[in-house]
């Protein structure tokens, strides 16, 4: 593996591409950009429990007028910034409190990605380029996903890009206003970043960066980019509201800091540790259907010679991911940030296989489509013998049977002919094959929209509100026994806290947040108390002063019964859960 050096505005493509692209392809792109985006957002259910959390704390934003201290159920929970909740808030603000709006930002975040890469690609390598990036990013199956989620790495994923984006421009270009303008942009996204979700908005562009001027032993660029004015811009976005919100709430910062940050990192404490090795099998699903050729790009970049610009994007793609795998705490949406970059070597390897005339480009477009065949006829298999599916997708597949078909017929189709086919001249076509590509893309997400729709109907809220709202009225209390569904006060609309009771050692983990708990006992809401232990419910229960409305998991029946001293009238079930009453 051998590197080039680098030259200031450089933006000539990598591969001669004899037969630049057509504008129509452009325009397929665009459009199935904001297809894959904007399809059917509104229509899946709110995933419990994350979804349902953070819709309902912006929800709560309006309601109480508070702007500095995000509230989950009337109570104060501060384990994440603010700024992803003023988002949704404002969406609510102009179309309405609703799943869109509540999902809009990630989005539009996800469109502002699509955007930087495909103009990123573009300026530094080349059309051909820019439109498979764009392609591959918007297909993959964990962008496509988080873009439509509401939950904060979007957002976080699309400041990172355009942090990383412009400082590489800045980086490299002669021109001085311009390079103004691109540390602007950089300094900016790295201070919303971190008002999004908390200093890892600067860290993961930092090491990257570090890692490329160490590499390229381009320390002088530091000199190029306004480090001190930039440092106090960075400083002057976030900071107001971190003061203000620890004002508000004593101890804040060194708890947010420090448990938030370190403790996360270096400790299990929040339970999410998994094996260093996790994000490699999170990469393999999360980048389908497109994982098949990484094994390709590897090879591609491991033998050949790399420039400046791709050294930068590898860096972006491997430092991510060292990061997170030597982390304590892992999850799989934390490497979403590598996705752009990924895509952009992805394609950039496509098309410089695309003009390698000893290369026979139709062995890993068979694979790929062929995979995505085998997948299809497993999820299809799986209509006759459920027992082969995962429990979380079972009774979801006969729904979109249709899709699957559609979608099934297409990849076989496509495979057949790649492997059948004895010439490859239709094949070196990239017109051709982009257009096929991008129809086989259209039939995958529209399958994949209409699974998660199917499978949000077991995990979310909204299957149980229509018995339970046709039930409450002012004067009914609704209560949560031993367990809690995030979004229930989001669907009912309540303007009051839902009663939690739970194990009095559960407290501190009941509504994900650990700050009240270790700083202080846990606070009132305006409306009095609403989370309880067993004992004490138990006494609200014997004084049966307030009609209650109690939602329980039928497996705790018996517990709740226990924990009483009584049997509560049964009212009606949906799914695992019981609706019980006091009266």
């Amino acid at each position: 593996m051998s590197t080039t050096a680098p030259s200031s505005d450089s933006h000539g493509p990598s591969y001669d591409t004899a037969q630049p692209p057509s504008y129509r392809l452009f325009w397929i792109l665009l459009v199935l950009g904001l297809f894959c985006l904007f399809y059917q957002i509104g229509a899946a259910g709110l995933f419990e429990p994350d979804e349902g959390r953070n819709a309902e704390k912006a929800r709560e934003i309006l309601l109480l007028g508070d702007w500095v201290t995000p509230h989950e159920n009337f109570f104060p929970v501060l384990d994440k910034p603010m700024f992803f909740y003023w988002l949704i808030a404002i969406s609510y603000k102009v179309f309405g409190v609703t799943e869109w709006a509540a999902r809009l930002p990630s989005a539009l975040a996800a469109l502002g990605c699509f955007a930087l890469v495909y103009r990123f690609a573009r300026t530094r390598w080349g059309p051909w380029e820019a439109l498979w990036s764009g392609l591959i990013l918007i297909s993959a199956i964990e962008f496509f996903i988080l873009s439509r989620v509401v939950i904060f790495d979007m957002s976080l994923t699309f400041c990172i890009t355009l942090a990383l984006c412009s400082f590489y421009e800045a980086a490299h270009t002669n021109r001085g206003i311009r390079r103004k303008i691109y540390c602007l942009l950089m300094y900016t996204a790295l201070g919303v970043g971190t008002l999004i979700k908390g200093l890892i908005g600067l860290v993961i562009p930092g090491l990257i960066i570090f890692f490329y001027l160490l590499l390229t032993k381009q320390w002088p660029i530091l000199r190029k980019i306004y480090l001190i004015p930039g440092a106090l811009l960075y400083f002057a976005i976030f900071t107001p509201w971190y003061l203000m919100v620890d004002a508000r709430n004593t101890g804040f910062l060194r708890y947010y800091l420090w448990d938030e940050h370190f403790s996360r990192f270096s400790t299990a404490d929040f339970d999410r540790a998994q094996p260093w090795y996790f994000f490699l099998g999170v990469l393999f699903v999360g980048f389908l259907p497109w994982s098949t050729l990484l094994p390709m790009v590897v090879k591609h970049y491991w033998k050949g010679s790399m420039d400046d610009k791709t050294i930068f994007v590898v860096l972006w793609t491997l430092m991510p991911m060292v990061f997170f795998s030597v982390s304590s705490s892992k999850l799989p949406h934390y490497i979403l940030p590598i996705f752009p970059a990924l895509s952009i070597l992805t394609a950039t390897t496509l098309v410089g296989l695309f003009h390698n005339r000893q290369y026979n480009i139709k062995r890993p477009l068979a694979l790929l489509w062929g995979v995505q065949s085998l997948n299809v006829l497993y999820l299809l298999a799986g209509l006759m013998w459920p027992a082969i599916l995962p429990s979380q997708i079972r009774e979801h597949v006969s729904p979109i049977a249709w899709y699957l078909c559609a979608y099934g017929i297409f990849c076989s189709v496509i495979a057949v002919v790649l492997v059948m086919t004895r010439t490859t001249g239709f094949w070196k076509d990239q017109s051709k094959v982009y257009i096929i590509h991008s129809i086989g893309i259209v039939l995958f997400l529209a399958f994949m929209a209409q699974m998660m729709v199917a499978v949000s109907r077991d995990r979310s809220a909204s299957e149980i509100l229509e018995t339970v709202a046709s039930r409450i009225d002012a004067d009914v209390q609704v209560v949560f026994f031993d367990t809690y569904l995030t979004g229930m006060p989001f669907y009912l609309r309540v303007d009051r806290p839902v009663w939690i009771v739970t194990h009095a050692n559960k407290k501190r983990t009941v509504l994900g947040n650990f700050y009240v708990v270790t700083d202080r006992d846990w606070p009132d809401t305006r409306w009095g108390k609403a989370l309880f232990d067993f004992n004490e419910f138990r006494e609200v229960w014997n004084q049966n002063e307030t009609q209650l409305l109690v939602i329980v998991k039928q497996k705790n029946l018996a517990r709740m019964k226990k924990e009483i001293g009584a049997s509560p009238r049964k009212l009606t079930h949906v799914d695992e859960y019981v609706l019980l009453s006091n009266r």
